[in-house]
């Protein structure tokens, strides 16, 4: 690891021990930008983690370094309010005699105290960023679960952080609030230059909103990988038991009105997918995530004529695993792409086509859709 490495990250190692629950993360090294989601079942010590890296756990031992800053070395914990860092808790706790507006602004006064005149984050980036605009002169009794949620990491964010962290913060929110929140939260991904450690237990949201992932099992971290292949091999804990898929990242190019559809652009390859116009997270130039299913990918020794398929993609074959007693998952590499496909094709036929790694093959994709 690289001096310029270590002084971009959070790095470190951390134990506690609370009762019959122990953490002990053994050495970790985080990356201080974009979204990182910490990933695991109910008590497999996501929450203790976060509480952890804060500072709000004084029992803690071990070592946490964030950007170059020690944050926990050789017994000394520097003071939660000197670390620049903001926390987002599962329940929004705003102040009931001020106004959205005004508890937005008590986030910049916070930041004035502790920076004068450090201002990174301005008040109508938030309003924008979270859509806080016709809810300024609301009181805070007024709003929604999802709303309470919304103007709570805002007035996190107005306080300056230099990282955000997130415990479930749609821990509390039904399904309905759930989608309605998950769009701002993929825009302050993407529009946020500090990192963002977000805690949560559903695959929905790690696959749409992370860059990274900290995967954690009784107490301990397993694995930190990027989104990429953290989603796309066999054994990722998001899915276990169900049905494999890739997910890609890809940017909306256009929609073409007439034919009802929308051009999409992982990389250099082209993909179509039923018309999204109107969806908050597709504007022409917005990043998105689509979903391949393993069993809607099949393979062809070149591209048709004619066919009624849309999508098409060169690939070469990297690995056959066996997936169960009838089928195999070949996992293929697009042409000049980063990103790896899925395809879920049957013994027969792989022993038909003579299947090996390295052959070049044309992916013919009956169905992607973006996750929302």
């Amino acid at each position: 690891m690289t001096q310029n490495a270590l002084k971009s990250s959070l790095h470190g190692h951390l134990t506690i021990q609370r009762g019959d629950f122990s953490l002990d993360t053994g050495g970790f090294e985080i990356p201080a930008a974009g979204l990182t989601a910490i990933f695991g079942h109910s008590g497999s010590g996501k929450t203790t983690l976060l509480r952890c890296l804060a500072g709000f756990e004084n029992e803690a031992k071990g070592q946490v370094i964030f950007s170059g800053q020690a944050w926990l070395h050789q017994g000394k914990s520097l003071a939660i309010h000197k670390r620049g860092l903001g926390y987002v808790f599962q329940e929004a706790s705003l102040f009931a005699h001020l106004n959205v507006e005004q508890n937005l602004r008590y986030g910049l006064k916070r930041a004035n105290k502790k920076s004068p005149g450090l201002v990174n984050i301005e008040f109508e980036q938030v309003v924008e960023w979270l859509a806080l605009a016709d809810l300024l002169d609301r009181n805070a009794t007024t709003l929604s679960g999802g709303e309470r949620q919304r103007v709570a990491i805002g007035r996190t964010l107005l306080s300056q952080p230099k990282i955000l962290m997130m415990d479930e913060p749609m821990a509390s929110l039904d399904l309905f609030a759930k989608r309605a929140i998950m769009p701002y939260l993929e825009r302050l991904r993407d529009e946020l230059e500090i990192p963002i450690l977000y805690i949560s237990h559903s695959p929905e949201e790690v696959e749409r909103l992370a860059d990274n992932v900290v995967f954690m099992q009784k107490g301990k971290i397993t694995s930190i990988e990027p989104i990429e292949e953290a989603l796309n091999r066999k054994d990722t804990p998001l899915y276990q038991g169900g049905e494999p898929r890739s997910v890609l990242s890809a940017q909306v190019v256009e929609h073409i009105k007439d034919e009802g559809l929308t051009r999409l652009k992982a990389g250099e390859a082209e993909l179509f997918v039923p018309a999204t116009e109107g969806d908050k997270t597709s504007t022409t130039g917005s990043n998105v995530r689509v979903v391949i299913s393993a069993k809607q990918v099949s393979l062809m020794a070149e591209q048709p004529k004619q066919t009624s398929m849309l999508n098409h993609l060169p690939v070469k074959i990297e690995a056959i695993e066996e997936h169960n007693e009838y089928s195999y998952l070949i996992k293929l590499r697009v042409k000049n792409e980063p990103w790896p496909l899925i395809a879920q094709v049957t013994k027969r036929s792989s022993k038909s086509l003579n299947l090996q790694v390295e052959q070049a093959w044309v992916a013919a994709i009956k169905s992607v859709s973006i996750l929302n």
